[in-house]
């Protein structure tokens, strides 16, 4: 089970400030290249993924509260992950033009796979829990164990080619998903999350089962813009959840349809999760292809939530 950790707002101001400025250089330089097109590759997915990786470090700290120490030890690795990146940005050249799996890695090639898989794997964790670093360590075990793959191979792939960190799902969290993250707090800041619960309890309210509808119309409107879950509940369920249980639902059912609701906006178009941009790059189709076959899945969704909620 894939466990949510919530990041800790900065406590110092210094640290606010740099989180917000380094989080609107982020949003700046992907709207930048959005308007102007993307650089070389491995520049544009390794600066993302600087960006990325040093608001992790920053945001989901190792000791929560801790002192001093604890900070430096953040911040050495936020040092160790734009070590790795730069590496390849400085020596773009050799990597471009050596030979995969023919070309020997130096010692300093083959350090520097091994904090970025060290690194990228933290960072993992401490955004979405243990679940998926096991995952992850699982699959990087079984060349390692049962098959016949030399480590220094195995490096090159996940570090030194763009079939690994630097792959195709990088690509499309750079290309992509950066800006329909920016575009959904951008709707979600500016109220558009009231709109939408303001105009779902004035069709719905007034039904059997009004305000578990209200969660339910509310949660797919809000998914058109959101394309996350847990943004979805975090707008939605301080307001839906309240009422439901005001007009008699139980409490555990309450939760359970705003989840419900709210897990369906990763598929409601045109703003969708993470996984829709991946199938477009995958299936070399664009993603409003993808939008456009995901449509009829998502509304009949919300119907049969809908329906559940009404019987």
């Amino acid at each position: 089970m894939e466990e949510e950790v919530a990041a800790t707002a900065p406590k110092s101001g210094i640290l606010k400030t740099l989180v917000a400025l380094i989080a609107i250089a982020m949003s700046l330089y992907h709207m930048y290249v959005a308007a102007v097109g993307p650089p070389e590759v491995y520049a544009f997915r390794g600066t993302h993924l600087i960006f990325a990786m040093t608001l992790i470090f920053l945001l989901y700290p190792l000791k929560p509260g801790g002192g001093l120490p604890w900070r430096i030890a953040d911040l050495v690795l936020i040092a160790g992950s734009w070590a790795f990146v730069l590496h390849i940005l400085i020596n773009v050249d050799y990597v471009t033009g050596r030979i995969i799996y023919i070309d020997d890695l130096s010692r300093l090639d083959q350090i520097q796979a091994v904090v970025a898989v060290v690194l990228v794997l933290e960072a993992t964790r401490r955004v979405l829990g243990w679940a998926l670093p096991i995952t992850a360590l699982a699959f990087l075990a079984y060349p390692l164990f049962f098959s016949n793959v030399a480590i220094p191979v195995l490096l090159e792939q996940l570090y030194l080619s763009t079939e690994g960190i630097f792959g195709s799902t990088l690509g499309v969290s750079a290309s992509y998903v950066m800006l329909f993250v920016v575009f959904g707090a951008f709707m979600e800041r500016s109220g558009t999350g009231q709109l939408f619960m303001d105009f779902a309890l004035s069709i719905t309210g007034h039904t059997a089962g009004g305000p578990g509808k209200v969660s339910v119309v509310s949660s797919s409107l809000f998914g058109t813009v959101s394309g996350s879950a847990v943004a979805n509940v975090m707008v939605d369920g301080p307001m839906t959840i309240p009422l439901m249980k005001r007009s008699g639902f139980r409490p555990h059912f309450a939760a359970a349809v705003e989840a419900t609701a709210s897990t369906g906006g990763q598929i409601m178009p045109p703003v969708m999760g993470a996984a829709a941009f991946v199938m477009a790059e995958f299936l070399a189709v664009s993603y409003f292809q993808v939008t456009v076959w995901a449509v009829i899945p998502a509304i009949l969704y919300y119907v049969a939530v809908f329906f559940a909620v009404h019987f």
